[in-house]
């Protein structure tokens, strides 16, 4: 039997509501101005609350990496209540554990709508794939990273919200923006966890190390949370690649990293997909694994240093209790954005919201910025289409930091590459 793991939580904030006479349905205040009069809308929608489901990979392979994610979360909507709210209205949350499985997403996705009652779900799970055809059929609005497939960018799935915006199933390709020739990159190997997103990413990139000029090693794809590189890094050696990228969680691209090394390959670049994070600094075995690796994001400060970056800590600082400080890992630098999307989904769906104002209301924006977090403006008004232009940011572990790369931190935006589609 597949343990499951769910909790409530509920924030607890203080609010002063001034007395009012009710006239026609609208509450009318001391300085006589009319708004609407707060219903239970939608399901999970009362007079006072909204109810938001959270999915994540608390157990299982992917934990590593996404493990602290609902604690981000619940982060930003115990902010949002600490400054009112939406409407008046405060967060609750339900918790759920996708366990890192498509069933286990699927079954946590249908308690948390069809027992605990939530109004939408904001995710952040390797499996989320498993949840979403269900989720989909109750018109049920989800926002998360759209990291685990390709259902994000797919009809039926206008429910779905990915915090990287718009994008194509089967779009064209995009160039690096000089990232890969700038490292020194000359035969490139991409390490796969064998889930749909990683696979097909792993497509897109191979075709832009071709236009590149550079050659490519043969794709490797490993089980999800596999820390058995040996074979792998034999093979790497035998075939004479000096660069290697690892769209895995955490605990796979070290494992990969310290397989490279222990086969003499200590001058190998290493790129790692799941991170920067803290985490490196749990042992000195992880920080000897990830020296001289490269980590991409979409933050538009790859070392937190910019105002919006500083504030962001400040407030995960305060309000999510396992976050110690340094810069946040996947869990937190995806989940608070996925959690900040929710809210943004909640600001556009009128004071009353529905699934369908919800869903209609993201639809339309095109310039939402994660609080000035993101590389630059995202739009959800073109489902499944590609933006113009994708960027990302980097920064290098250097054995005891981590720092920009280019010390400009200035990000590498590749185009799309005409002919690419695959």
């Amino acid at each position: 039997m597949r343990k499951r793991f769910m909790r409530m939580r509920v924030a607890v904030g203080v609010s002063v509501i001034a007395a009012s006479a009710m006239v026609g349905g609208f509450a009318t205040g001391s300085a006589g101005a009319s708004t609407p009069k707060l219903t239970a809308s939608a399901p999970g929608i009362t007079k006072t609350t909204i109810k938001i489901g959270i999915l994540s990979d608390e157990t299982g392979p992917a934990s590593s990496s996404f493990g602290g994610a609902a604690q981000a979360m619940e982060a930003r909507f115990k902010q949002l209540n600490a400054e009112g709210g939406i409407d008046g209205r405060k967060i609750i949350w339900v918790a759920a554990d996708a366990t890192s499985s498509p069933t286990g997403a699927e079954t946590a996705a249908q308690n948390l709508v069809e027992i605990q009652g939530v109004f939408a779900i904001a995710e952040l799970s390797s499996a989320f794939f498993g949840a979403a055809p269900f989720l989909s059929k109750q018109g049920v609005p989800v926002t998360g990273t759209g990291l685990d497939g390709s259902e994000w960018d797919e009809q039926p799935n206008t429910n779905l919200f990915s915090i990287t915006g718009d994008g194509s199933v089967n779009g064209d390709a995009y160039d690096d923006g000089g990232f890969y020739k700038s490292i020194g990159v000359h035969k490139f190997t991409y390490v796969e966890s064998n889930v749909p997103s990683a696979i097909s990413f792993g497509n897109g990139v191979y075709k832009t190390v071709e236009k590149d000029g550079l050659k490519a090693c043969d794709k490797t794809i490993v089980p999800l949370g596999s820390v058995d590189f040996t074979a792998f890094a034999l093979s790497f050696k035998a075939d004479g690649c000096d660069t290697a990228e690892c769209a895995c969680v955490l605990s796979s691209s070290l494992a990969m990293a310290t397989a490279l090394h222990q086969a003499g390959l200590s001058k190998a670049k290493i790129l790692f997909a799941a991170g920067p994070t803290q985490d490196i600094f749990q042992s000195k075995a992880d920080e000897a694994a990830a020296k001289g690796a490269y980590f991409p994001g979409i933050s538009s400060s790859p070392t937190y240093t910019n105002a919006a970056s500083l504030a962001f800590l400040a407030d995960l600082k305060k309000y999510d209790p396992a976050y110690q400080g340094g810069l946040p890992g996947n869990s937190e630098s995806d989940g608070w954005p996925a959690a900040n999307l929710m809210v943004k989904g909640l600001e556009v769906a009128g004071t009353n919201p529905t699934r369908q104002s919800f869903i209609a209301g993201l639809r339309k924006v095109t310039n939402w910025t994660d609080s000035g977090l993101a590389t630059g403006p995202i739009s959800f008004a073109h489902f499944g289409q590609n933006p113009p232009t994708q960027c990302f940011s980097y920064v290098q572990f250097n054995g005891t930091k981590y720092v920009p790369y280019p010390k400009s931190g200035k990000a590498f935006c590749g185009k799309q590459i005409p002919g690419t589609q695959s």
